[in-house]
């Protein structure tokens, strides 16, 4: 096995070719041991040249002999471990996610369960290369269900790597006893966001004989959520007519009733300012927006810009959920954000909960950016 020597190994997973004098020369995928500036083993990593992160340490055990069928099977048993300690699945809930990257010690794959189905996404080539023992641990771990797997166009263009399409029936699963359809092909990321569970659960708790806005509302979580726990009206959007169609259908298997509407966000809340329309509760659940650290600034500007029109969308003492799942921003820097929009829009915010991600979405005290989902709960005047 070939060696790479760290000067300063990263707190996180990631290498990045800023980080290394020279490039060493492998085979895209390939396990490399890293070597710390003491000459003493540090652990194990991924290796694709092609990439922006040159190696991706995905073990810090230091074993000489080093098994990667072992090493797959102890950390999938453990984040099964983990789930079941979290009571997933359970009897109302089906659809979870399995693993979580660095935060399950796998960084660069993901995995969702759906029913008897996993749908697996890679993010690095050293997992895609991979493929067939992931798959075989989790047919160990998982007897007789279905395992797919993904990657974004992005992730196959950026690791070099090019994962053939596949064809499956859509699912239905159920969270917290609500019944969502979800497209494992062509959904987004999965095909759902799991990530959202608690949130939706605590604005359902919020939403008896309210009115509701759903912005960026994919295949309706939030909005289903809110009308199944007694909401008066709720309007869904979203610009993907895929999505809106979806959130349709996951109305109609709850038997309840939302205004789904395919529409830009920016340009939708402007009309709903024109028409001087406010609701009891704003939800704002963008898609990441920054995607880089070249884009972060340019994205900012974009979240200070939907959260200043989202603002203007809530009545007097009403509520204004705000989410990000960017990463690379920060709690302050995403707290600022709401600083500031508030200000420009002339409202009084008055926060009174923060939260993120469910259990299932575990993440490392040394890699802020694992806790990439943050939603800020406020009242505003």
């Amino acid at each position: 096995m070939k060696e790479i020597k760290l000067t300063y190994p990263p707190a996180g997973p990631n290498v990045f070719k800023r980080m290394l004098d020279e490039v060493p020369k492998g085979i895209p995928g390939e396990i490399f041991k890293v070597i710390d500036k003491r000459g003493a083993l540090f652990g194990y990593a991924f290796f694709n040249p092609k990439s922006s992160i040159v190696f991706r340490i995905f073990s810090r055990e230091i074993e000489e002999e080093f098994d990667i069928k072992k090493f797959l099977s102890s950390k999938i048993s453990a984040a099964i471990s983990l789930r079941k300690n979290l009571n997933l699945p359970s009897a109302d809930t089906d659809v979870y996610r399995l693993i979580h990257d660095y935060g399950d010690g796998l960084p660069g794959i993901t995995a969702d369960v759906y029913g008897k189905t996993i749908v697996v996404e890679f993010y690095s080539i050293g997992f895609y290369c991979l493929m067939e023992e992931i798959k075989s641990v989790l047919a160990e771990q998982f007897p007789g269900f279905k395992v797919f797997f993904r990657a974004s166009d992005y992730t196959m263009k950026m690791e070099g790597f090019d994962l053939p399409s596949f064809k499956a029936d859509k699912i239905k699963v159920k969270e917290n006893g609500i019944i969502f359809e979800v497209d494992p092909c062509d959904g987004y990321k999965t095909g759902f966001f799991c990530d959202q569970r608690d949130n939706r659960a605590y604005l359902a708790f919020l939403s008896k004989n309210k009115s509701v806005i759903d912005i960026c509302s994919y295949t309706g979580g939030f909005s289903v959520y809110a009308k199944k726990f007694g909401a008066d009206s709720v309007t869904a959007v979203d610009l993907d007519p895929q999505a809106v169609e979806g959130a349709k259908r996951n109305a109609n298997l709850n038997s309840v009733r939302i205004d789904a509407v395919c529409s830009d966000a920016f340009i939708y809340m402007r009309q709903m300012m024109d028409l001087k329309r406010q609701f009891d509760i704003v939800v704002l659940d963008p898609s990441k927006v920054i995607t880089s650290r070249e884009n972060k600034e340019e994205g900012i500007i974009k979240y200070k810009d939907m959260n200043k029109l989202a603002l203007h969308l809530v009545k007097p003492g009403g509520i204004f959920l705000t989410c990000s799942c960017s990463g690379m921003l920060s709690w302050d820097e995403f707290s600022e954000i709401l600083r500031y929009s508030s200000s420009v829009a002339r409202r009084r915010t008055q926060i009174f909960k923060k939260s993120g991600a469910g259990g299932d979405h575990p993440f490392m005290v040394n890699y802020r950016e694992g806790e990439y989902l943050k939603a800020i709960w406020s009242r505003v005047f």
